[in-house]
């Protein structure tokens, strides 16, 4: 618990997570839903409370993403930015397991992203309010943000044991933070292009659609279905292998991490 602490310590004392950040959302989130009161103005003089609940779910769409952005980024530094820099020497001098250290780490972001997003949809509610002077349906409201919350925590999972795999074998910070941006963003398409070109595997079965490059995008695609639609069973099992891959990374991040040396670091 007090390492979980510390690394809280770490965001909370950081002008740029505490202050910047929030602020760029903040100005995101104050165009859009001002551009949205003067297109509904013009466009649809009578908007519906459908209408209402798209522009709330459009803007907590705009949230969801830029903190997941935020979220590789923070995953990304926390191991291998502490090892280039040499401070990773002082929690290993305390009596700390290695894995435990690893596993604050994780526990640090994957908790700390549903709050920044829990918070990003107060202020979306306000922003709406204040804008377009109508709130969206509470059910809507509840619906869409405990569905962004799930995503926050499926990908932020995900996406810190990756990083923290890579952070284990390598000092470099911008090598771990391009290579998850790239896994994020191009993993999947990845995945089809080596399967054209290789495997031939068909795109409807299992084994393609759960293969590690692919399994957070295949179950990202099925919570977007489960916006309109009731969760299926392939939601469920993209979900445990989701899980299962993050505690193969973890693992592996956890052996390495053990067995480094950190004086070598520079």
């Amino acid at each position: 618990m007090k390492l979980l602490i510390n690394e809280w310590r770490k965001y909370l004392f950081n002008v740029r997570s505490v202050i910047i950040i929030p602020l760029i959302l903040l100005i995101i989130l104050i165009i859009y839903f001002s551009t949205m009161h003067f297109m509904m103005a013009a466009i649809k003089p009578s908007p519906s409370a459908e209408d209402y609940s798209k522009v709330f779910l459009f803007g907590i769409t705009i949230c969801y993403n830029f903190i997941n952005f935020i979220a590789i980024i923070y995953a990304s530094n926390i191991l291998s930015s502490e090892i280039s820099r040499g401070t990773i020497k002082f929690i290993l001098t305390r009596p700390y397991q290695r894995y435990k250290i690893l596993l604050a780490k994780i526990g640090a972001i994957t908790l700390l992203m549903p709050i920044f997003m829990i918070i990003a949809v107060i202020i979306s509610l306000l922003l709406q309010l204040l804008t377009i002077h109508h709130m969206p349906e509470l059910g809507a409201t509840i619906k869409y943000t405990g569905i962004y919350i799930l995503y926050i925590l499926a990908v932020t999972v995900f996406i810190t044991a990756f990083a923290l795999m890579l952070s284990s074998m390598t000092s470099s910070p911008a090598f771990v933070t391009g290579c998850s941006i790239v896994y994020y963003f191009c993993a999947s398409n990845l995945w089809a292009t080596i399967n054209i070109l290789y495997f031939h595997l068909p795109t409807d079965g299992w084994l393609y659609k759960l293969c590690p490059l692919n399994v957070n995008s295949y179950l990202i695609d099925l919570m977007n279905d489960a916006i309109k639609n009731s969760a299926q069973n392939e939601f469920y099992i993209a979900l445990l292998a989701n899980i299962t891959y993050a505690c193969i990374f973890v693992l592996i991040a956890v052996l390495v991490f053990r067995r480094r040396d950190i004086s070598l670091a520079n």
